[in-house]
């Protein structure tokens, strides 16, 4: 019998050396503060610091001793006079009580009770023995309110000091608890000097800097208005310091974003301003103590400052707290987005899963059209004894002969009937007839599931294809990206100084190393003012050459949004020259070339096939849906592959077309062709050489699996990309020139204008047909040129 045996949670162990440094720490930490704040006073040596202190510390038994003696240490050697035998007999008191009276689990509002009740009898009962007066118990009435309000303030502060360990972020409460403390306890050190040198302001300068170093202007100031009020509350400068401490902090924490001596240097300055401003005062000038306090904050290292800004992102948190929102809104947005590409890809596997039917009849139809032709014509039949009762699986298998013959011949003729079922069957000739029908009804049924079939792989690829589109889109979703509001700002000071208004201004930063800027602003006429103005302002202050995206500005209601990137090392010129068949408006050719996201140009081009209006429908869905799939940053390929079930969706008639698509990188000068039955294409090289890129695959809209031909070539300024349709390239067939007219002719042409050399392709190809085109005729010219924007 296996005994139960007890087995404990698992617990850390802890070393007696452990212990004992942890709780040393821990002691004089808070030996050290009960000590400085019983130092501390207010106006007429008032010292409600130290006892509302120790009110607060009577919940811990482990540090209520030794904070005692450190408060009691700090009241004595404070010079508070007569007022020194008052504090400590409060804190006896609150000592005798708190060791009979558990205090740990109080709330904070009895805790802050107790604390009021006993400094406002102590300090009565003290005025009645001095002798009464109204002066001093409205300063006792006074000192225990504040006693009362400062225990919730410890509370705050000595609770986030006790947890530092586990606590990961911190309240706009706690930080301003923090801030007071460390100022009633640096007010505290009060006329401690060495070498003349005051240790409480080269502590004050030293808190004032490391806060506007990593809070900024806004919290480099506050942090100096407070300390200066609080450190000096008791002396008659105290207006002095909180105007020198709160300018300095200022002043310094504007250089915050450039490094740390930049910060002490701006902090340093503004000091000697209000020296100056002073008339040099002697006992106001802090040069050594801000010396002093900048040498020590060199001394920190940058791991203690990012613990401490820990705290001033609590206060000034609100980008932060923006982009922590809008990173949560992201990651909900990525996971909702995988979970539906998911869905959708199951969905796609689900439906190719399905069982496609292999021939016209199997087993089972075999089996109903044999009851169905033993229903139609032997049921009657008085010679069905000789035959389905005394032979049926002979004659089953006659009739079974008869119709795999009429499956794999298609027909079923008299010379197609066994003979030995015609000498004992007397209706045989009626037999194949009923066979013949019921045939021709399974085949219309095999056809039209054939045809479902095809459709439900196409409504797969569809699926598959919105997938991709759903998965692309999350991992956009999933980059990191940063706005700079910094950068922000200076952009509309700097459009403003030129007197253009702006309404918003986004910066957007990217994990790639990549930017963007959407500016939006009231309309102008032409893109004039973005294209002249604006762009060459907002590239000064960026310090890079942007570019705009589109031509002019894409206004949306009432505003003009504007988007710039990075400017690109090329830019890409097209022209297009066409000319339909017999002079008709329409054409079946349609094209398109416009710049598309990440410093991309696309330039397409379809050939429908077929003539007229037809042609034009097939062609300009291919081109419309390809706009759409690239300006939706949606890749080439997956584009294509939408485009093509689509169309063989769109008709029961057949409906396909070319596509010759090209996507020029102008960041790095790269060209990548996708084509699809598609006429060759050809490069002129600057220095007059001609490349083919050509293509072996079917149009889109024939097959539901398609066949995507590839191509990269590296672009240099000066080349041309010549892009044409059928029309062009079978302009030499009959003067037996095949394609490589075209390629002939490239190599002669010496034209820079892109115009020029598609007006010329053109004209040549009207020569060859003697100025009557047989098809639709487009020529699409392309030059990369250096960019200058």
């Amino acid at each position: 019998m296996i005994e139960k045996q007890q087995i404990s949670t698992y617990k850390r162990i802890y070393t007696q050396e452990e212990k004992i440094v942890s709780f040393d720490k821990t002691m004089i930490f808070f030996s050290v503060l009960g000590f400085l704040l019983g130092r501390a006073v207010l106006i007429d040596n008032l010292g409600p610091f130290g006892i509302s202190y120790f009110a607060y510390m009577c919940k811990f038994k482990r540090y209520r001793i030794p904070v005692f003696f450190s408060i009691a240490t700090g009241i004595i050697l404070s010079h508070q006079g007569s007022n020194s035998l008052k504090y400590i007999i409060a804190l006896f008191i609150m000592y005798l009580i708190s060791t009979n009276i558990n205090l740990e689990k109080k709330s904070i509002l009895k805790i802050a009770i107790f604390g009021l009740s006993i400094s406002m009898l102590v300090g009565i009962a003290y005025s009645a023995i001095k002798g009464i007066y109204i002066y001093d118990i409205l300063a006792s009435l006074f000192e225990s309110i504040v006693v009362f309000v400062l225990i919730y303030i410890y509370s705050f502060g000595i609770e986030l000091i006790l947890k530092r360990s586990i606590r990961r972020t911190i309240s706009n409460e706690e930080v301003i608890a923090l801030s007071i403390i460390m100022g009633i306890a640096i007010s505290g050190i009060s006329n401690i000097n060495f070498f003349q040198i005051s240790l409480k302001s080269v502590l004050s300068i030293l808190m004032i800097i490391i806060f506007s170093y990593k809070g900024g202007a806004a919290l480099g100031a506050c942090s100096g208005i407070t300390i200066g009020l609080i450190t000096n509350i008791n002396t008659l400068s105290s207006t002095f310091y909180v105007a020198l401490y709160g300018f300095s902090g200022l002043v310094g924490g504007v250089f915050n974003k450039i490094n740390k001596y930049m910060v002490v240097s701006g902090f340093v300055m503004a000091s000697s301003i209000m020296t100056i401003y002073t008339k040099g005062s002697g006992d106001l000038i802090l040069i050594k103590e801000t010396i002093i306090a900048s040498l020590l904050f060199f001394l920190i290292s940058e791991e203690k400052l990012e613990y401490i800004e820990k705290f001033t992102k609590a206060a000034l948190g609100n980008e932060d707290s923006a982009m922590n929102y809008i990173t949560r809104v992201t990651e909900i947005l990525n996971s909702r987005l995988k979970d539906v590409e998911t869905a959708y890809s199951e969905i796609a596997t689900t439906f190719e899963k399905v069982r496609e039917k292999e021939r016209i009849l199997d087993q089972r139809d075999i089996a109903s059209v044999v009851d169905m032709i033993s229903q139609d014509v032997c049921k009657s039949c008085g010679m069905r004894r000789s035959c389905w009762d005394s032979k049926f699986h002979h004659t089953y298998n006659m009739i079974m002969e008869m119709l795999n013959v009429l499956e794999c011949e298609g027909k079923l003729d008299e010379n197609s009937i066994p003979s030995e079922f015609k000498r004992y069957c007397i209706k045989h000739d009626y037999i194949a007839k009923s066979a013949r029908h019921y045939f021709d009804l399974f085949m219309v049924d095999y056809k039209w599931n054939k045809k479902l079939s095809e459709n439900r792989k196409l409504v797969s690829s569809q699926i598959k294809s919105l997938s991709k589109c759903v998965g692309s889109l999350a991992k956009e979703l999933k980059e990191e990206i940063k706005f700079d509001v910094d950068m922000e700002n200076d952009i509309i000071v700097e459009l403003d100084k030129e007197g253009i208004k702006v309404e918003k201004v986004s910066y957007i930063k990217r994990e790639n190393g990549s930017f963007e800027i959407n500016i939006q602003k009231s309309p102008c006429y032409g893109g004039k003012l973005c294209n002249e103005r604006l762009i060459p302002i907002v590239s000064k202050v960026v310090g890079k050459k942007l570019s705009s995206l589109s031509l002019g500005c894409k206004t949306s209601g009432d505003n003009c949004k504007i988007r710039l990137v990075e400017g690109e090392q090329f830019i890409a010129k097209t022209e297009v020259c066409s000319l339909s068949k017999d002079g008709s408006i329409i054409s079946g050719d349609s094209y398109t070339y416009m710049e598309v996201e990440d410093g991309k140009y696309m330039i397409a081009l379809s050939d429908g096939m077929g003539k007229g209006e037809k042609a034009y429908e097939e062609s300009s869905v291919t081109i419309g849906v390809l706009e759409k799939m690239m300006e939706s940053r949606i890749d080439e390929e997956t584009s294509i592959d939408i485009v093509n079930s689509m169309l063989m969706l769109k008709s029961s008639d057949e409906i396909f077309s070319t596509v010759d698509l090209s996507i020029v990188d102008l960041k790095e000068g790269v060209l990548e062709t996708v084509k699809m039955g598609a006429c060759p294409s050809f490069i002129k090289r600057a220095k007059g050489s001609v490349e083919v890129i050509s293509s072996s695959s079917l149009p889109i809209g024939i097959l539901s699996e398609i066949k995507v031909d590839r191509d990269s070539r590296r672009l240099k300024e000066g080349d041309f990309i010549i892009m044409v349709s059928d029309g062009i390239i079978d302009a030499g067939k009959d003067k037996n020139l095949g394609e490589n007219w075209l390629y002939t002719v490239l190599e002669k042409i010496d034209k820079t204008s892109p115009k020029e050399l598609a007006n010329t392709i053109l004209d040549n190809a009207l020569e060859l047909l003697d100025g009557e085109p047989i098809d639709d005729m487009t020529v699409m010219v392309t030059k990369m040129l250096k960019s200058s924007r």
